[in-house]
């Protein structure tokens, strides 16, 4: 990974976790989305793994909740009346048989926010069950108050 590409993961998650009370966010397994050749490299450009390890470690640094979900069916499911509206990543628009008409992915995000509040409680702990306050860090709040 570039510098300048990991300068901008730090910026982009610091920035995000100070400015937020909360932080909820898709828990993607990138080794599974780049097996998609056609997305492989955009993904792997991203730097997703690289941002979510920084996200975690400012979220820990500033006490800021933070709350991984499973991704499973976001972008499928109507953020209205919860049906599954199947669509191929080129369609931009979730429509609903029920009236909701929105960028697909805002009707992810809203899908993805509700994940976490039904969830809430349990910060520190991703949609796979495993810790992800990260722990590969020493801070300085861990010598102060270790």
């Amino acid at each position: 990974m570039s510098r300048q590409r990991r300068d901008f993961a730090v910026k982009t998650a610091r920035a995000l976790v100070q400015s937020s009370d909360w932080v909820v966010y898709e828990d993607l397994k990138v080794k599974n989305l780049v097996k998609n050749h056609h997305l492989a490299k955009s993904i792997s450009d991203a730097s997703w793994s690289i941002f979510v390890e920084w996200l975690e470690y400012f979220a820990k640094i500033y006490n800021v909740p933070i709350r991984a979900v499973a991704p499973h069916y976001t972008s499928q499911n109507c953020s209205g009346c919860n049906s599954v509206v199947k669509k191929s990543l080129s369609t931009r628009t979730h429509q609903c048989s029920c009236g909701v008409s929105l960028h697909r992915d805002w009707n992810a995000a809203k899908n993805i926010l509700a994940k976490g509040l039904s969830t809430d409680g349990q910060s520190g702990i991703n949609a796979w069950g495993q810790n992800t306050l990260y722990p590969k860090l020493e801070t300085v709040l861990d010598k102060v108050t270790g």
